[in-house]
């Protein structure tokens, strides 16, 4: 697969798959071994199912979610995107209650890509800003 073909693929993951929860698209860009290395998640995401999970558990939290894609670049096979999600969090997020509070997190993931799917994934994002716009931590000091 080409760069620009690997780069459509990721953009998918936001356009479809993140913004209007379309686990059918899982299946056509996640690798069956995926292995996602995702922030606050105590083991690697694995696979296409645990990949629709993390999709639902967030989904579930922040039903109005909507990530867009700042930048994205790629070169070999792997692809990069920077992007930025705002969501309320209107519903249960990993047994914490909602707090009906809005978020704007920013993020970075890097795909690696094997016989046109993701492969790996290694994500990072604001997560403290995340919890600070929630009222789960407090300020920074100052």
């Amino acid at each position: 697969m080409s760069v620009d073909e690997n780069k459509a693929r990721a953009s998918r993951i936001w356009n479809e798959i993140w913004n209007t929860g379309a686990l059918d698209v899982v299946d056509e860009v996640i690798a069956e071994n995926y292995l996602g290395y995702i922030p606050a998640m105590p083991d690697a995401i694995r696979g296409t199912e645990g990949f629709k999970q993390l999709i639902t558990t967030y989904r579930t939290g922040y039903p109005d979610v909507h990530v867009s894609v700042d930048d994205i670049v790629g070169e070999g096979d792997r692809v990069v995107v920077r992007w930025t999600s705002r969501g309320t969090n209107t519903g249960d997020l990993m047994g914490m209650p909602a707090t009906g509070k809005t978020v704007e997190v920013a993020g970075i993931s890097i795909f690696r890509f094997e016989d046109g799917k993701v492969a790996e994934e290694w994500e990072g994002f604001d997560t403290l800003g995340m919890m600070q716009q929630l009222g789960m931590a407090g300020a920074p000091a100052g």
